[in-house]
């Protein structure tokens, strides 16, 4: 009964572990100076990281990425594989896939989500960085 316990106690601070850990990890990549070219300057964007055999991509990602896309028609979507974007995976420690990068209208890096979020996520994150300017 005792090593059951130890066992759950241990694998829950596992994954608590890693969601911080993946967390830390997403935030520290907003920090990196990375301007994105993928999208003319003054719009804002998403990159959408994949492998061509991530079923998570394919089956969550990019249903939610185009539902997103009709919502939000001014937002460009590109959808790249990490083959392509190796620089990109490797300056800001990407480590899974699918991993959503949000741009902003002057090309830096806003969110990088790490792992499936939905479009309302997205959304959120969106109408931040592309929010019209506060007059003063």
């Amino acid at each position: 009964m005792n090593e059951r316990i130890i066992v759950i106690v241990a694998l829950i601070s596992l994954v608590v572990f890693f969601r911080w850990y993946i967390g830390w990890r997403s935030r520290r990549a907003t920090q990196q100076d990375v301007k994105l070219t993928h999208f003319p300057l003054g719009q804002a964007g998403i990159i959408a990281l994949h492998t061509d055999h991530c079923v998570q991509c394919e089956r969550l990602q990019k249903p939610a990425l185009e539902r997103l896309q009709k919502r939000r028609n001014d937002i460009a979507v590109v959808w790249r594989s990490i083959q392509e974007e190796a620089q990109l995976v490797k300056q800001l420690g990407i480590m899974t896939v699918p991993t959503t990068v949000v741009r902003n209208a002057n090309g830096q890096i806003t969110n990088v989500n790490m792992g499936y979020v939905d479009e309302d996520v997205l959304m959120q994150q969106l109408a931040i960085v592309s929010a019209p300017p506060h007059c003063l």
